[in-house]
């Protein structure tokens, strides 16, 4: 028996290509493996009298699995599947980029920092249709204008810092919230630890356009 496929964007319905699809057989065991083309084909010679599952695997794609039987199938068929890998970027989708540091009462871009920013601009150059939200966020200490002011400073340096490595200025949009979204109870005269309010000095980035 032959088994041919295809992958596709779950979001657009275009085929999708350089998707890593498995033949798995009984308890996940690996059969083969291949990457599909430009037209997002693949193609598994299987045995009669089995089953099977195929999955489907993309960086910043949900992966889509199927499962395939030749058990009862008598005459050489081809089988044919399809899967849908569903984007990880949409519309108004948020998420934290982790460990982005700065020094105390500093806005500049650190070298650790620089290295999460970089994969950031990896997403941006896989979805050339993105637009992003860049927000900063500061924890409570200090007077909350000044926070405002300093958070803005930081989302306008991550912004540049995406410039510098290619990423079109219209795609971005820089915002400072200061201690006005703070993720935990630690706002202006509330005991915390230095762990507490770690967590609320964060930069993440929302989708505005996918």
């Amino acid at each position: 028996h032959v088994l041919i496929g295809k992958t596709y964007n779950k979001s657009t319905k275009e085929l999708l290509p350089a998707t890593a699809v498995t033949l798995q057989g009984p308890d996940n065991q690996l059969i083969a493996q291949q990457s599909t083309g430009k037209d997002g084909a693949f193609i598994f010679s299987i045995d009669p009298e089995q089953t099977y599952k195929v999955l489907g695997r993309k960086e910043n794609f949900t992966p889509d699995s199927v499962s395939v039987s030749t058990i009862g199938i008598t005459k050489s068929d081809t089988l044919e599947v399809a899967l849908y890998l569903d984007p990880t970027m949409k519309k108004g989708m948020t998420f934290r980029l982790e460990n982005i540091l700065y020094d105390f009462d500093k806005s500049n871009i650190r070298k650790d920092a620089a290295i999460i920013l970089d994969k950031l601009v990896k997403i941006m150059e896989e979805y050339p249709t993105l637009k992003i939200e860049l927000s900063s966020h500061t924890d409570s200490r200090g007077s909350d204008s000044y926070n405002m002011a300093l958070s803005d400073r930081r989302a306008k340096s991550a912004v540049e810092y995406l410039v510098t490595r290619g990423i079109a200025r219209e795609r971005m949009v820089a915002s400072g919230y200061g201690e006005s979204k703070l993720l935990n109870r630690c706002s202006n005269g509330v005991s915390c630890s230095i762990q507490e309010h770690q967590l609320n000095r964060r930069t993440e980035v929302t989708v505005l356009e996918d």
